[in-house]
């Protein structure tokens, strides 16, 4: 919607620069132009929020069903889960995504490792030393790739220092945040493959 101001006798719209244009300065496009942006942005605010809504609701009645599922086994639900309706043609899926950070501890295992590579001086495998050297690569945000580091844990490497190193890196990582996915999929008339139900506006 045009930011309008009115001086006495005198109306304005404001234009992205801030500037003030007389309304009679402006174009009957630009008007056009104004009135259906802010016709489909308004819209689509509304749409948002229903969709909120509804998401919040969805989610919940999932997360109940498992908690409940859960307590009648005498537990609580924790991770994710795969629902199937009775005919197996819809399918609800919960993923648990975390995200994982290392204390101070992972910096004392590289040091570990790098000995260990040192001590196995010509010996040391050319591709295990780029997997660690790739392992500890920092990113743009100054973060290492948590997924490379825990890859170093399932290498069978039959040397204490090395599983010193492994149980600090284990000590280290600490979860960061957690969050829930929820994907719903039904199947297609077609050969009865279950596909994913897109919620996202543009795939509609």
């Amino acid at each position: 919607m045009a930011k309008i101001v009115k001086e006495g006798k005198h109306t304005y719209w404001i234009d992205g620069e801030g500037l003030k244009v007389p309304v009679k300065h402006v174009s009957v496009e630009d008007k056009l132009r104004d009135g259906v942006v802010t016709g489909l942005v308004e819209r689509v605010m509304k749409l948002q929020g229903i969709i909120k809504s509804e998401k919040e609701a969805i989610e919940e009645e999932i997360l109940k069903y498992l908690g409940e599922a859960a307590k009648r086994h005498g537990e609580e639900w924790v991770g994710g889960a795969t629902l199937s309706s009775f005919s197996m043609e819809e399918e609800v899926v919960v993923k648990v995504q975390k995200r994982f950070t290392f204390d101070e501890k992972l910096q004392i295992a590289k040091t570990k490792i790098d000995q260990c590579i040192e001590n196995w001086s010509g010996n040391a495998n050319s591709k295990l030393v780029a997997l660690v050297n790739r392992a500890f690569r920092v990113d743009q945000k100054g973060e290492v790739d948590t997924k490379q580091i825990m890859g170093l844990r399932t290498l069978a490497i039959d040397d204490q220092l090395w599983k010193e190193a492994m149980d600090l890196i284990s000590d280290s990582m600490k979860v960061q945040s957690t969050k829930v996915y929820f994907y719903f999929r039904k199947a297609n008339d077609t050969d009865g493959k279950l596909e994913t139900i897109p919620l996202d506006f543009s795939s509609l």
